[in-house]
């Protein structure tokens, strides 16, 4: 079982992506290292001998199963799935936008990553609400900025420019208002595809 501190702490952004992919599909602990070394792996590399600490910790919060499973001659693996608590969880963390803005270009990738094959339609409501959420720090900062002397003004202007950057990302490579999205549709013929069959699940 893990330490009672791994428990009461919040999951660390490799949990939640170690947690997402056995939403995806149930594995065991060589195809969770694979598949966190692929496209995932740039926005949250986790080593593999940080992987079987998560699973255990991920376990012992109830947040996933596994059985034993034999196929052919091969040794017996352990394959892990989310349990309904675990999808809770999941699903909670993938609709909320990232309140910390230091940690948007982590966390808020790796739920875009887990909407597009769990829950493609949230996608775009929830970076509307992130874009709300930056927009709101923004303007903190900017009335911070005001008020700064010295090296006070240093650190806010820092903080001022990084939610500008956050935004301007935002906006020109994720966020489309309904009209784009209306007109992308339009252009490539796209349907609601693949995915649909675990959006009960995640929605």
């Amino acid at each position: 079982m893990p330490e009672r501190a791994a428990i009461d702490r919040p999951l660390l952004p490799g949990e939640y992506a170690v947690l997402g992919l056995l939403a995806v599909a149930p594995r065991h602990g060589y195809d969770l290292t694979r598949a966190l070394a692929s496209d995932l792996g740039a926005v949250c590399p986790v080593e593999q001998s940080l992987l079987y600490a998560y699973l255990r910790n991920l376990e012992g919060r109830g947040l996933l199963e596994w059985e034993e499973v034999r196929v052919g001659r091969r040794p017996v693996r352990r394959i892990y799935a989310p349990t309904e608590e675990g999808w809770v969880t999941l699903r909670a963390w993938m609709h909320a936008p990232v309140e910390r803005m230091r940690e948007v270009r982590q966390d808020l990738l790796l739920k875009i990553y887990f909407l597009r094959a769990l829950d493609p339609t949230a996608e775009q409501p929830l970076l509307a609400r992130q874009v709300e959420v930056c927009e709101r720090y923004l303007n903190r900062e900017t009335a911070a900025l005001a008020d700064a002397e010295g090296f006070s003004k240093l650190v806010a202007a820092s903080r001022h420019s990084a939610a500008l950057a956050t935004i301007a990302w935002l906006r020109t490579h994720l966020y489309a208002p309904p009209s784009r999205r209306a007109a992308r549709r339009s252009d490539s013929g796209a349907s609601d595809g693949p995915a649909q069959e675990r959006v009960h699940r995640a929605s």
